[in-house]
């Protein structure tokens, strides 16, 4: 056996970088964002990780555990923001968008957040600032303690509506138009609203539409706060 057939030592090797629960997140969301959630299983983090997946139960519990360390640390990158009365609405739209962004950037991680409220450090924090900047708006308390858990819903159902656009690839405008299409050829005198705005209901794109929510849902607590 020469030396070019002859197995590679351990020794010559590169050192593996030392398993811990930072390592492990980072390589979850490495793989969602290549891939998506769906693909994120303790086997594959480990092979990712040239390790055992039993290795990884040291520092996850499961699987569930870990998705919830990766949503903690996709929270951890949007700063939390100083209530500014003068700006409040701005700020509640500053800190949706920087979580859509966040969200969108990890495919299928919105469904995380989907029926759990925040219970990890960055995501609590996350709720805090939006909290405190609803109330420095002039909401009352148990309006904006509401409207957090709503705000929350319209920011997941749009990285969530992402997701399954960005999985059509370049079929999701082809979707588009078979939708405004289906609305336009629906029986007229069983769907006159439908046929005549079929245009209207499929316009607009994701930003536009998120600005829409998030702006008609913060007009309605306004208008509640100035009638208090």
């Amino acid at each position: 056996m020469d030396a070019t057939t002859r197995p590679r030592s351990t020794r010559d090797r590169p050192a593996k970088a030392p398993l811990s629960e930072d390592a492990i997140v980072d390589a979850a969301l490495a793989i969602t964002r290549a891939e998506g959630l769906d693909a994120v299983t303790m086997r594959r983090v480990a092979a990712t990780l040239d390790t055992g997946a039993a290795s990884l139960y040291v520092y996850v519990r499961n699987r569930e555990d870990l998705l919830r360390a990766m949503m903690d640390r996709v929270a951890g990158t949007v700063p939390p923001i100083s209530p500014d009365p003068e700006r409040w609405r701005e700020q509640v739209y500053d800190l949706m968008r920087r979580l859509r962004d966040a969200l969108e950037a990890h495919p299928g991680l919105a469904s995380v957040l989907t029926g759990e409220p925040p219970t990890t450090e960055n995501a609590l924090a996350g709720a805090e600032s939006l909290l405190g900047i609803l109330l420095a708006g002039g909401i009352a308390p148990q309006d904006a303690a509401w409207a957090v858990d709503i705000l929350m819903l319209i920011v997941t159902a749009t990285a969530t509506e992402a997701d399954i656009r960005r999985a059509a690839g370049d079929g999701a405008d082809l979707d588009v138009f078979r939708i405004r299409d289906t609305f336009a050829g629906l029986p007229p005198a069983r769907f006159p609203l439908l046929v005549s705005h079929a245009s209207e209901l499929v316009a607009g794109a994701g930003d536009e539409r998120f600005r829409f929510a998030i702006d008609t849902f913060l007009d309605g607590l306004a208008a509640r706060a100035a009638q208090a």
